[in-house]
Order: structure tokens, then sequence, then C-alpha cells
């Protein structure tokens, strides 16, 4: 087993975290997810959101040279050779979660000096109390917040029982022209077997939302991704899983009652299908260091997660609500891995008072 980005005293090179990686998992893990959201960067292609690709690449070369500046001038002999695939996996999910009219120079600056930060002032990969990413994003957000799109939801529109459909139909998300035929192939093959129907829109909603932030936009594509990357480790997907399901239940039963709406009537596709959730489940939540470590820590981390989601993203369509999520998620499982390295040491004092007790006997 290869020990990677070791946290250690640099004069006396004594280990004070026992965080362990294999270079095969991170670095084959860290290449899936590249290839996974190369294939959303060829479907912005394919639709002609050419500013969001350039936003994209200007995120990743800032990550990559932040990453070169690194390796050449502060890095010790402790260095990650798979930090530039993570380094790459980072400026993708900021160029993802930043909307295409952004500045593409001052992504490129701010996001340099943001992950240069995060390296060498809060800690290393696997020790960065935030997701570097995420850091990024709210960076750039402080200093250009009208480049984000305001939130489309309404009190008035929140008291209507599908206001996703209301946005469908007013064209705030884009309906293409093979939905009328999905939906009906869908409705006679599959739904009306449980005597119900969708309306058309929804096939459009899940596959493309046409929003000026990528990580908003391919559903589908997000969803596929996150059989592909959870599969082999059904572990990770305590927290993902459950952050849906408490984001989702809290918008369903809770929306209606601060707004007036009729209750359990929340829009659970809005929220799930806007605002970036899906992405951030499957792409954000789970980073490297900032997630528990424990299967208790994990599914207290993805309820809180949900928690912190209905109240600063509410029922969808915000465009930093998620961003701001996970940072406050991240901060709070700083306090979980404290609780899981308390308990950890109450257990092995009890392993070795065994052993101790045992050779006394002996």
């Amino acid at each position: 087993m290869n020990i990677f980005n070791r946290f250690y005293d640099r004069k006396t090179m004594t280990l004070v975290r026992p965080f362990v990686y294999k270079n095969s998992f991170v670095g084959s893990e860290a290449k899936k997810i590249i290839v996974l959201l190369l294939i959303q960067v060829f479907f912005l292609l394919y639709s002609s959101s050419y500013d969001s690709v350039f936003v994209i690449l200007s995120a990743v070369c800032a990550s990559v040279t932040a990453n070169l500046v690194s390796v050449h001038f502060f890095e010790d002999k402790f260095h990650n050779h798979y930090s530039w695939y993570l380094s790459i996996v980072q400026g993708l999910i900021v160029g993802f979660l930043l909307p295409s009219g952004y500045p593409v120079i001052s992504v490129f600056s701010i996001t340099l000096c943001t992950m240069l930060t995060i390296k060498h002032f809060f800690g290393g990969f696997s020790y960065a109390w935030v997701n570097p990413s995420v850091f990024a994003v709210v960076i750039l957000w402080i200093v250009g917040a009208r480049a984000f799109p305001e939130i489309a939801i309404s009190n008035d529109l929140l008291l209507m029982r599908n206001p996703s459909l209301q946005l469908l139909e007013t064209g705030y998300f884009k309906i293409y022209s093979f939905d009328q035929a999905v939906t009906e192939s869908f409705n006679n093959s599959v739904f009306n077997l449980f005597g119900v129907t969708i309306p058309e829109g929804y096939i459009s909603l899940f596959w493309d939302s046409g929003s000026a932030i990528p990580a908003f936009r391919f559903s589908f594509l997000t969803l596929v991704s996150s059989i592909i990357l959870f599969s082999d480790d059904y572990i990770k997907l305590i927290i993902p899983s459950l952050f849906l399901v408490v984001y989702g239940t809290l918008v369903r039963f809770l929306t209606p009652v601060f707004f007036g709406g009729i209750f359990a009537s929340g829009d659970i596709l809005l929220a799930l299908l806007s605002g970036g959730t899906l992405f951030t489940a499957v792409f954000v939540l789970n980073w490297y260091g900032t997630a528990p470590v424990s299967i208790a820590g994990k599914a207290f981390y993805g309820i809180i997660a949900g928690v912190f989601a209905f109240f600063i993203s509410g029922c969808g369509t915000s465009a930093c609500g998620m961003v701001f999520t996970v940072l406050l998620s991240n901060i709070v499982s700083i306090l979980i891995q404290q609780w899981e390295n308390h308990r950890n040491r109450l257990k092995l004092k009890k392993i070795m008072a065994l052993v101790n007790d045992e050779r006394g006997a002996k």
C-alpha cells in the first residue's frame, strides 16, 4: 500500500493524522470522474454552449496551474503523483458550478489564488476543512454575484401544486422537440400501469434544464454517473442518498407549511432537477477529507446536509444555494470527525486495557 499526503511535523517527521489512501483507488476514482464530466462537456459543445466550455476550461487551467506551482515550489517528498488528476477534477467542478457569463480571466485568477490558499493554509489533499472547489465558487460568487442567475421561485408560485410545471409552461425551462413523443411513450408503457400520466416538459427538464450553470443541466447524465461511481463502493451511497431523501422529504412536507400551500404538495422534482442538487450529491458531497469516515458519521453528515439544503436552497432554482450548503456541511463535518477520533481513541484504550489484562494474567 502506498501512503500519500500524510500530515506530519516537518522537524520530527512524526505522523499526527493516520489517514491512508491507496494511489490506485484515488487515481482511478479521479480518472473516472474526469471521464464522466467530460461527457457532459461534450454535450455542452453539442448544444453550442461555448461560453460554459470556456469557463470550465479556464477553471481547469487555474487548478492545474496551482498544482504545478505547488509541485515545483512548495511540495514535500510525500507529494501525491495523482494530484494532477485531482486538480483537473477540482477545476472541472468549479467550472460546472459557474454561470456561462462569468468572465474567464476572473475565473482563472480567483480559482488559482483560491486553490493555492487551500493547499498551503487550509491543508492539502484530505486535510482541507472545506472542499477546495466549493470554496473557490463561494469566493467567485462574492466577487461576481451579479453574474449568477436569480432564483425563479416566488411566493405566489409556491402556492401552486406544481411550480415546475408552471415554469415549464412559461418557458423558464426549455422543452425539446422529442419531449412529446418520449412522454407519450412512457405514459403508455410505464406510467399507465400505475394509473398516472406525466405532462409534457418533465422529460426535457430531466434531460437538460438549459440553465446558464452547467452543473444544473444534465440530470440524466449525472444520475447515470452516480451508478458508475457508486457501483463498486456502496458505502459512498450513504451520504448522497440520505442527503436527497432528507432534502426531498422536507421540500415535500414543510414547504407548503411555510407558504400556506396544500399539505404534502411540495415540488420534489423541481428541487431535485434544478439548483445542481443531483450534481452536488454525486460529485461534491463525498470529497476526500471533507466527509466523515464512519457509517454513523456519514449518515449524520448526509442528514444535516439535506437539512441545510432545504433552508439555504429552498425548493430549487437557487444559483448558489447548494454551494453554501456544502460549505456549512463541511464545517459540521469537522465536529463529526472530531467525534469519530474521540470514539476511536476510546476503543483503542479499551483494546489496550484488555491486552494488558491478558498479559498480567499470564
